[in-house]
């Protein structure tokens, strides 16, 4: 009685367990779900080993298209180094303090080579700065040096210059897509709740994710508007406009085999939220957070607005920092799952951008760090960065 009475427990808890787990993550627009019983078998435990150190605050991770078997890593206050997986040391490439604005979510942020890199050694970057007495979001261009470091003053021109009002929403991120053209992300402003409306401004370059080619042509304007943008004959609209509606881009991020750009908008009160980036579209921001309302609270709902893919709770976590669409060998079980992370919870999350479950969010695992930023090699693998220790891990599997 005693053997059958502890088999009745052990069932009891598993069952509370099970249960407990599967209110765990909110689905995009669904209810809260338990696992279904194979989801819980895996051939192995999702993992995430350590590959470097010795950096601070990271903010971006890239692949150098010409130098194999390194990465390159941007430091908020101005840095930019280069990894040697070989020799386990960096090497300083760029360093820009002093000129960084660095205050709340300012600095040095984000970083794009050129298409034709190994041809015009040109790269980019997103960087905050003063000047005239305002922080200003500035997109510069330099030509990449082996034999000394590269300082501020060494920049070959200014793409572009935005006034950021505030400190905070500056986003970051931009990235050639396979189009070859460069996108670029901004966030609405700052403060909180967007109050000058600029997600809905499209006069404005804040609260936008915009799409220019680099005018290599050093008499010429720094950048060309793409005959195929969305509001390039369009009254009251920006033509650089390619998307708008965003709160704080934390990153985006191109499917490697398809080209279909997922970004992640971080939330104000209560949603996180992830987008499938169309030419042209609305994704609602001040208007709606996520799926939901949010000026006005009720009876939002208006012609040309485009819900996220997939939302998350507060409750799961605070902050969102986007990855990549896994493309690569070692998580075969994972291919073609869009692989992110919390910022504030360190949870790594994921889930099939299509197929059966397409779309249902999984905890993949519990890292508890500050995971700024993810990084994708020519393989297709992903790596990720802590913001508080400085240390960058690569994902894999372990058996």
């Amino acid at each position: 009685m005693r053997r059958f009475c502890n088999r009745i427990l052990t069932f009891l808890l598993f069952l509370g367990l099970a249960f407990l787990v599967g209110e765990g993550l909110l689905l995009a627009k669904t209810k809260k779900e338990t696992p279904k019983k194979e989801e819980k078998k895996s051939e192995y435990t999702f993992g995430w080993t350590q590959v470097a150190s010795g950096f601070r605050e990271i903010t971006d991770i890239q692949f150098h298209p010409s130098l194999s078997n390194s990465m390159v890593v941007l430091e908020k206050k101005g840095k930019i180094l280069v990894w040697d997986f070989t020799k386990k040391e960096s090497k300083l490439i760029a360093d820009f303090t002093g000129s960084i604005e660095t205050r709340s979510e300012e600095g040095l942020l984000g970083l794009a080579f050129h298409p034709k890199f190994s041809e015009n050694k040109l790269f980019y970057i997103n960087a905050v700065s003063k000047e005239a007495g305002k922080d200003q979001t500035f997109i510069l261009e330099f030509r990449w040096e082996e034999d000394r470091v590269i300082t501020w003053k060494d920049r070959k021109r200014i793409l572009l210059r935005v006034d950021q009002p505030y400190s905070n929403h500056n986003a970051g991120q931009l990235s050639f897509g396979p189009d070859g053209k460069l996108y670029i992300g901004f966030g609405d402003g700052g403060a909180g709740g967007d109050p000058y409306k600029h997600g809905q401004n499209t006069s404005t370059f804040l609260g936008t994710l915009i799409r220019i080619t680099p005018n290599l042509e050093t008499s010429a304007p720094p950048y060309k508007i793409p005959e195929d943008n969305p509001f390039r004959n369009s009254p009251g609209f920006l033509p650089e406009i390619w998307a708008y509606g965003f709160r704080n881009p934390w990153k985006f991020s191109f499917d490697s085999l398809n080209g279909d750009l997922y970004l992640a908008d971080v939330g104000q009160d209560d949603w996180e939220e992830i987008d499938l980036v169309l030419k042209g579209k609305n994704y609602g921001w001040n208007i709606k957070e996520g799926f939901h309302c949010f000026i006005p609270k009720t009876g939002c709902e208006k012609p040309g607005l485009v819900d996220p893919i997939l939302e998350y709770d507060h409750e799961t976590g605070r902050s969102i920092t986007g990855g990549y669409v896994y493309r690569g060998k070692n998580l075969s079980k994972l291919y073609g799952w869009y692989i992110f992370a919390d910022f504030i919870t360190g949870k790594i999350m994921g889930f099939p951008v299509s197929g059966e479950n397409q779309k249902k969010l999984t905890l993949l695992g519990e890292t508890r760090l500050q995971i700024s930023t993810f990084g994708q090699d020519s393989a297709g693998e992903l790596y990720f960065g802590d913001f508080s220790s400085g240390n960058i891990f690569q994902i894999g599997k372990k058996n």
